[in-house]
């Protein structure tokens, strides 16, 4: 038994029935979703001048109308596995998936088959690594405190892999899979690292500025963008 969930008007441009005015929350809501099985979800798509926005607004309306408002027992199993088949996703290598992005799988568990090669876990979105300036100025923090920690007069060697374990440890992820949430917080968490080494001790007594703010590096190498949940 199968199930496809299908946009009514494409969620790609150059698609079945795409909408450029749709908005992202509009294009993956439900009033643009429709339940086919495998075969006449590719029919629609394929003949998108027979299947029309309006016909297919119209067969989902008729279904919604005539279908059972209450659950059997054996529908009930019927649904639990079609939503088993979302929640278990099997990746082979060379494929791709989106986790939690609207439109993708919605997946609770994750199987990645790749036992000849390593696996690349691209940053979600809504973490710092999926938005390009924080993710660099946060890059910038990290490296101008391994820059002052390796000057400390007292130190015999240095690492740069110490302050990586120490942030995981603080905000419990890999930085730049820490929700774009926290970032205020991270980035104060980083300057007063910054601060209290010795160099960067010495120059705030000199009244020397020991990182730009996030406001004057987004001036210089962004300009504007939105702000976390904008």
């Amino acid at each position: 038994m199968t199930g496809i969930v299908c946009h009514i008007k494409a969620r790609s441009k150059g698609g079945p029935r795409y909408d450029s005015k749709q908005t992202g929350e509009e294009r993956h809501g439900y009033a643009n979703l429709v339940l086919m099985c495998s075969r006449h979800g590719k029919v629609i798509d394929s003949e998108p001048e027979t299947y029309t926005v309006d016909v297919l607004r119209e067969m989902k309306a008729v279904h919604e109308r005539n279908g059972s408002i209450e659950l059997s027992k054996s529908d009930a199993l019927k649904v639990e596995a079609l939503l088993k088949g979302y929640r278990d996703v099997y990746i082979t290598a060379g494929g791709h998936v989106m986790v939690n992005s609207p439109g993708a799988v919605q997946a609770n568990n994750l199987r990645i088959m790749n036992p000849k090669g390593s696996v690349k876990l691209l940053p979600a979105q809504g973490s710092l690594g999926s938005e390009v300036l924080r993710r660099n100025y946060v890059k910038h923090l990290i490296d101008r405190y391994n820059e002052f920690a390796s000057k400390q007069t007292r130190r015999t060697t240095f690492s740069y892999a110490p302050i990586y374990p120490i942030i995981k440890k603080r905000f419990k992820a890999d930085w730049q899979r820490i929700p774009l949430t926290r970032f205020d917080d991270l980035v104060e968490f980083l300057h007063d690292r910054i601060d209290h080494t010795q160099l960067g001790s010495i120059n705030r007594g000199k009244g020397t500025k020991n990182y730009s703010t996030f406001d004057e590096y987004r001036r210089i190498y962004g300009g504007e963008i939105d702000t976390p949940g904008a």
